[in-house]
């Protein structure tokens, strides 16, 4: 292998490495508040589980907060406000992994297509994280202080939670 194909090998692994990245990141960010399609979304649970009084999805990171009707029906409003333009943004982050998936086995390849189709995945996949930081700063804003501190201790537990579900028991000391 010469120098300059084990530079189009690694360029390809990078590309690929993102191609595979993005999809993952997606699903790990979904939910009501990410996914367009209502993946990860809640299942029925009581009034102070997932979904509200109207089966409208809620953010999970509300369960438990006991919002009042004007909360939710606020909460309601900003996740439906913004909707339509994460549904655009998922679709256009989808169109540009499909056309990085496709250029792999194009005649056409070139590192720098393939790069500029990367940097675009990437874009697509800041702006939906930004447009679901935005939207969760609206939501957050709704609460009261004390659900707001109540909201960030679950928070904590559940990072915590994460966190550990990852090692082995030996590596939990």
């Amino acid at each position: 292998m010469n120098f300059e194909s084990g530079r189009y090998v690694e360029r390809f692994l990078i590309a690929a490495g993102v191609a595979l990245a993005v999809p993952l990141t997606a699903v790990a960010f979904g939910g009501p508040h990410g996914a367009p399609n209502g993946c990860g979304g809640a299942e029925v649970h009581g009034k102070a589980g997932l979904r509200g009084m109207g089966g409208e999805k809620m953010p999970p990171y509300l369960h438990g907060l006991d919002l009042s009707e004007a909360q939710r029906d606020k909460v309601f409003e900003i996740l439906h406000a913004q909707a339509p333009a994460m549904r655009d943004r998922a679709k256009a982050m989808h169109r540009v992994e499909d056309e990085l998936r496709g250029l792999v086995a194009a005649p056409d390849y070139s590192a720098a297509k393939a790069k500029a189709l990367a940097d675009s995945a990437a874009k697509a996949m800041a702006e939906m994280t930004l447009a679901r930081v935005a939207t969760d700063r609206q939501v957050f804003e709704v609460l009261t202080p004390e659900q707001r501190k109540l909201a960030a201790e679950m928070k904590a537990e559940g990072r915590r939670g994460l966190e550990g579900e990852g090692r082995s028991s030996s590596a939990r000391r």
